[in-house]
């Protein structure tokens, strides 16, 4: 039967919840202490994919506590949270075992239907019996204000690169699913730490080609909002914030990618010529971070070619520019795919000769391209 890779992976306990050391020890800190807790309820609040629900489930199966799961979104008036969220907060389950309430998407709370809804939730929260743990993906709704006021909150961090990477090992391993390190690594990349991405594209993606494909397709259309703030604002906090969405492992790629467009946007000699020279800059700090893992560093370099490069310019150009791809990620782009089609075409050639598809790529490959040429 078909089953999901992020149902089929979903956390059993503590010890498979990657990446979330932080928030576990909060949470498992407020169950331990909750008859002394004067806010009877946590808010997690952090981006979708991050971990929130999931944790909340592995430490209950490992504590021993049942689950009582509301959708907050679905019961949005003061009645059906009063029915349905309040009574749980007052009866015990049939079998006395120890529970929480789960309050799922508190920020979905929304619309005119939403009347009463937060400010019951608020008293149930204030005459719970049981531990109430809210989840929201979005801290600054103005839904939550008042709740937030009531609670205990926890940011829950994204889930960083290598964690999701590692997932991404064990899956693939577990699956027989035959991708290599490096598309395993882009997977992880585009996730930008949402493991629910990250194994719905684990999953659907066959080949290193796609995973190629689609990475350098999301690439650019980060890398063309990354140009457009760069080039087109002169906003020292927008030029801080550029980069967000990429990881330290990807920063040589937009430094190519920033690099190869200065003259497409800049008109002016001494513009080039001051962007160029932090650009330069920044790509010493990235030596150095290459060659001795100061990771630190890599702070610095971000500054270098987003506030450099954007400030070097004295106004801002109001023309169209139309970014060129580096000529150096291009070729690699087209090596990749030249060697997927090399493969598949030494395994046809193995299969009809009754060879390995090594002893073909080496002796029958090359001659079947220059037939194809000829």
């Amino acid at each position: 039967m078909f089953m999901n890779f992020v149902d089929k992976y979903f956390p059993e306990n503590i010890n498979a919840l990657v990446g979330l050391g932080e928030t576990v020890n909060k949470i498992v800190e407020f169950l331990d202490n909750f008859r002394k807790e004067k806010k009877k309820a946590l808010l997690l609040v952090g981006p979708e994919g991050g971990g929130k629900t999931c944790s909340v489930y592995a430490i209950a199966k490992t504590k021993g506590y049942e689950v009582v799961e509301v959708n907050a979104s679905d019961k949005r008036n003061a009645e059906n949270v009063r029915t349905i969220i309040g009574s749980a907060s007052k009866q015990a389950t049939l079998l006395g075992k120890p529970k929480i309430i789960l309050i799922d998407e508190v920020d979905g709370l929304h619309g005119n239907s939403d009347r009463g809804g937060v400010k019951e939730i608020n008293n149930i929260v204030k005459n719970t019996s049981f531990p109430i743990i809210m989840t929201a993906n979005n801290a600054y709704n103005a839904k939550i204000k008042s709740i937030k006021a009531n609670v205990k909150v926890v940011n829950v961090k994204r889930r960083s690169y290598w964690s999701i990477y590692n997932l991404l090992k064990f899956v693939a391993a577990k699956e027989a699913i035959n991708l290599s390190a490096q598309s395993l690594k882009k997977l992880a990349s585009m996730a930008q730490g949402d493991v629910r991405s990250a194994l719905n594209d684990l999953q659907n993606l066959e080949s290193d080609e796609e995973v190629v494909e689609l990475y350098e397709r999301q690439k650019r259309v980060n890398i063309f909002e990354v140009l457009k703030i760069i080039f087109k604002s002169r906003n020292i906090d927008s030029l801080i914030k550029a980069l967000d969405d990429f990881s330290d492992l990807e920063l040589k790629d937009v430094l190519l990618w920033v690099a190869e467009n200065i003259i497409v946007e800049y008109e002016k000699p001494h513009e080039i010529r001051e962007a160029y020279d932090w650009i330069s800059r920044a790509d010493v700090f990235m030596g150095r971070i290459n060659k001795r893992m100061h990771w630190r560093l890599m702070y610095y370099a971000k500054l270098l070619f987003t506030i450099g490069v954007g400030l070097s310019k004295d106004d801002m150009y109001r023309k169209f520019s139309r970014f060129q791809v580096p000529v150096k990620i291009g070729k690699m782009v087209k090596s990749v795919k030249s060697r997927n089609e090399l493969k598949t075409l030494a395994a046809e050639i193995g299969s009809l000769t009754h060879c390995s598809r090594s002893k073909a790529l080496v002796e029958y490959a090359p001659y079947y391209k220059l037939w194809l040429n000829a």
